[in-house]
């Protein structure tokens, strides 16, 4: 007989038994205990008396990939609008919205709802657009409205997103990376060629940090593009939460329809394509990602620091000017400020055109 099955009166009869003979081990054989197992009950008898002879009921283990009903239904709604959808690509869907599941918890959560295989999340977000569309039969649909902020300050309302630019004969693929700055139309851009080596965080560490400490500005409110093929370049690690956090930047993603704040850097980078990209093709020296890069850098210097603005409060000032403007509000010791900014600033005796 197990010593599981013995009650709490059994053991005190049999621990009884035990002490009376003076015999335990002939009381073990007799009940078919062990000796440990006698002593454990003798030591939790002396310990919490009778009570310590009790069976105690299993607890129920604990579950550390367990998601909780609020989650679960996220990733579910997720699901339903963008079924093709992995769980990796969940996971970074739902880590830009500040929801911390690992990829395991979410396999977890398809696999029981039926949903592991892609053809079962297709189906099942099939199911649920006709249940909404039955249910929202006969009731005017509404959209929301979202007005846009208008920015005060260099640094007020910021915006950052990455594109594909395209593929340049003898250069290869060209990412962007841009960082437009709505009251100043101040840009910073990285280049990537290849995907894998966008580091969003690093750059922004590595320069825009530079640029706010250089002239003693901060940003209030940084708004990011949301889309799906880039978003994981703007969640991965924790990184983007130790700079946003230390700087006390409002970061918010923001999806393309869901907003007109993106016709400003819609703009700028039409700009770009117009007078940079679109006119490589026809400069036979650069042939290669190097020299593509400096060419660009060169002509986004000649944006910021010479090209007037051409409407607007700011209308005829160039981007930089604005900046140092708020840098002198800001009470920046301008015999500390590298060369290089003056000289850049020089150089707009020689500038011309509209931005």
């Amino acid at each position: 007989m197990k010593s599981e099955g013995f009650n709490a009166h059994s053991k005190y009869m049999i621990l009884k038994h035990g002490f009376k003979e003076n015999n335990v081990s002939h009381t073990c054989k007799l009940f078919g205990i062990s000796r440990t197992t006698f002593y454990n009950w003798y030591r939790s008898y002396q310990k919490y008396g009778f009570s310590g002879l009790k069976n105690k009921e299993p607890k129920k283990p604990q579950m550390p990939n367990k998601v909780n009903k609020t989650i679960e239904g996220e990733i579910l709604a997720y699901v339903e609008k963008h079924p093709s959808d992995g769980p990796k690509r969940i996971y970074y869907e739902l880590k830009s919205e500040n929801l911390n599941i690992g990829e395991s918890g979410i396999y977890n959560v398809l696999k029981r709802n039926n949903l592991s295989r892609k053809a079962q999340r297709i189906l099942y977000s099939k199911n649920k657009a006709l249940q909404s569309r039955a249910s929202q039969k006969n009731k005017e649909k509404i959209k929301p409205v979202v007005n846009e902020q208008e920015a005060h300050y260099p640094g007020h309302y910021v915006v950052q997103r990455i594109d594909f630019i395209g593929k340049f004969d003898g250069i290869g693929k060209i990412y962007q990376y841009s960082f437009y700055d709505f009251y100043s139309k101040f840009g910073v851009v990285k280049l990537y060629n290849k995907k894998q080596d966008i580091d969003i965080w690093h750059f922004f560490q590595l320069k825009i940090v530079y640029l706010l400490k250089t002239f003693n500005l901060k940003i209030d409110y940084l708004i990011t593009k949301k889309t799906k093929e880039f978003v994981a370049y703007f969640v991965k690690g924790n990184k983007d939460r130790e700079i946003l956090e230390h700087l006390n930047i409002k970061h918010s993603f923001i999806e393309d329809e869901e907003s007109p704040l993106f016709d400003n850097i819609d703009g700028f980078n039409e700009f770009l394509v117009k007078e940079f990209y679109n006119k490589i093709p026809t400069d036979k020296g650069i042939d290669s990602f190097h020299k593509f890069e400096r060419a660009f850098q060169k002509f986004l210097r000649n944006y910021n620091f010479s090209r007037s603005i051409s409407s607007g409060s700011n209308e005829g000032k160039v981007p930089a000017e604005i900046i140092l403007e708020r840098a002198a509000q800001n009470n920046v010791d301008f015999d500390t400020l590298p060369l290089w900014l003056f000289a850049l600033l020089n150089q707009r005796k020689g500038g011309n055109g509209n931005g």
